[in-house]
Formats: C-alpha cells, sequence, structure tokens
C-alpha cells in the first residue's frame, strides 16, 4: 500500500487529464506531502484514504450527506439518499426518485444499490463502517457532526472526492455569506440570551458550543449563555437549567408547554405567564445540522427580531 501510494507521484503527468484512485480496504500511510498535493488526496475520519474519482454509483447514508451531494454532485451519478431525507426532511421532494438508505447498518440492502462510493456520518459505532467494508463496500466516513466546523470541513472535503473542488469553494462562500447577513443588522449591545433546549422523557437536553444548535443560536443573533459552561449537547438537570434561567429558549414546535411543566421549570423566565421567552421552530429544521443550518437561523430570528429589514 505504500509503495502504490509513492507510485503515486510518477503519475502526475498523467493525472493532469485523468483522475485516479487510491487503493482501498485498509488504511493507507499516506504522507502529509501526498495529502497536500495537487492529487488532493483526502482522509477520512477511519483513517483511510481517497483521491478524486469519477464514482457513477454514490449512495449516501447520511442526511447531511444528502444535502451536500445535491450541491456538489450531478444527480445521475447518485444512487441513493437516506429514508430519513426521503421522508422527514426539510424538501423531501428533493430526495425522490433515488433509491434509500435507511440505516448504514443495512448492509444487505446497501449492497442491493451496487454503489461504488456509500457516504456516511459514523455517529455511533465505527463497527458498523467496518462491516460494510468487510462486504466489499467502499465507505467514506466523515466521522461526527459537529455544527460548522464540520460542515465546511465535509463541503470542501465531498466537492474534492467528487472532482468539483470549485463548486465546494462557491458553496462554502455562500453559506458564510447567508450565515452574516440573517442577523448583521442587530447591534452586539442589542443582542438577546438564551439557549436551545428540548424534552426526551423526563430529561432535558441541550445543544451549544460544538453543535448545530449553537450556531443556529449565533447566527440568529442569540448569545448562547450555555456556551461558557456547557458544550455540544448536554444533558441539564433541572437545577442547572434553574441556574442558567435563560431569558429565551429556543426549542421545537410544540416542546415550549412540555419544558415549562417540568417540575420547578414553570419558575423560568422563559415559561412565565403566556410563556413569552418560548420559541419554538420546527423541530426537523432546527436539527438539521446541515446546510439547513441557514433556514433555521433565518426561522429563530424573525420570531425574536422580526424579519430582517429589505435593503435600501
Amino acid at each position: 500500500m505504500r509503495t502504490a501510494l509513492i507510485n503515486l507521484a510518477a503519475l502526475t503527468g498523467a493525472l493532469a487529464i485523468a483522475v485516479t484512485i487510491v487503493p482501498w480496504g485498509e488504511a493507507s500511510p499516506t504522507s502529509r506531502e501526498a495529502e497536500s498535493s495537487a492529487l488532493r488526496l483526502v482522509r477520512d475520519a477511519s483513517g483511510f484514504v481517497f483521491a478524486p474519482q469519477d464514482y457513477q454509483r454514490i449512495a449516501s447514508a447520511s442526511p447531511v450527506a444528502d444535502e451536500l451531494l445535491l450541491e456538489l454532485c450531478e444527480p445521475d451519478r447518485i444512487v441513493a439518499f437516506t429514508g430519513y431525507s426521503q421522508r422527514e426532511g426539510v424538501r423531501s421532494y428533493r430526495y425522490q426518485g433515488k433509491g434509500t438508505i435507511e440505516l448504514v447498518t443495512d448492509i444487505e440492502q446497501i449492497l442491493t444499490l451496487d454503489p461504488d462510493l456509500v457516504l456516511a456520518h459514523n455517529l455511533t459505532d465505527p463497527r458498523h463502517v467496518e462491516r460494510l467494508r468487510e462486504a466489499g463496500v467502499r465507505v467514506f466516513d466523515f466521522g461526527s457532526i459537529d455544527g460548522l466546523s464540520s460542515l465546511f470541513e465535509n463541503i470542501d472535503t465531498l466537492a474534492n472526492l467528487v472532482g468539483h473542488p470549485e463548486r465546494g469553494a462557491a458553496l462554502a462562500e455562500q453559506l458564510k455569506e447567508d450565515l452574516d447577513a440573517i442577523a448583521s443588522d442587530v447591534p452586539a449591545a442589542k443582542r438577546k440570551r438564551g439557549l436551545y433546549a428540548t424534552v426526551v422523557g423526563n430529561r432535558i437536553y441541550g445543544g451549544t458550543s460544538g453543535s448545530s444548535y449553537h450556531d443556529v443560536l449565533s447566527y440568529a443573533g442569540i448569545v448562547d449563555i450555555a456556551a461558557g459552561e456547557y458544550e455540544r449537547w448536554p444533558n441539564y438537570s433541572m437545577e442547572q437549567l434553574l441556574k442558567l434561567d435563560p431569558p429565551l429558549i429556543v426549542t421545537g414546535t410544540g416542546t415550549g408547554e412540555q419544558l415549562c411543566a417540568l417540575s420547578a421549570l414553570g419558575e423560568l423566565r422563559a415559561c412565565a405567564e403566556g410563556r413569552p421567552g418560548i420559541v419554538e421552530i420546527d423541530g426537523k429544521l432546527l436539527s438539521s445540522g446541515g446546510l439547513g443550518i441557514v433556514d433555521a437561523a433565518r426561522a429563530v430570528r424573525t420570531k425574536v427580531y422580526g424579519p430582517r429589514p429589505a435593503p435600501d
């Protein structure tokens, strides 16, 4: 494997008019120099190394990858999207007419698609991707989903992987421009304070620094008061949430009443009579983790500050 990768350097002239693929099936010890060369080799979260190739049967096992594929790759090169995006996703109509992947563990279902590349965000057990590879499936594992920090990296990686780095650069630039514009008219001194929270059973979960929920709040013009003490997806106790006492709580549609009804949480400022500090947004939109962050931030901004004024 090491020899094969070193030999790729000798093919640079031929690669000016043709794309190659790095041998796959085991982690590659490619050097940092090779990864930064014109070949644009990319390493996935499992340590496997890939080079751009003209993949013609790409299957997505991740809702975030679903969104990015539509923006970065020709439709006729895509054979499947996730069942979640096809049924539950925002703008689910965009994912119709293709095969379906329900779970990355559905090896037989994935094999019937005959993919030459499967995209996954392996968020739970690394063995899921390992089993796919053992079955002969080529899998690119993007790893964890960490809000915008991982999203921008995923855009660059996937654009390079499918041979369109210029599309990735344009998409990233447009994404940043759209996000920056959402609450640019709200002065820092007038930005309201709050946090994201939801209820699952009798447990309260948040989403703060290192998650897409934090990004939604920040670009909507809200100061995330949980970011200084917590990170990612904290499981709040009643006491912790009462101590934070957020003026605003951003949550999914229909969750505010449930949240404020939990034990002593009715004492929160956000849960006062009429629940003035509860900001409810479509839960699917809030939990997007991908390009839907823009629409989610716009929805929160509109609920909290009103629509952005039209430019003069």
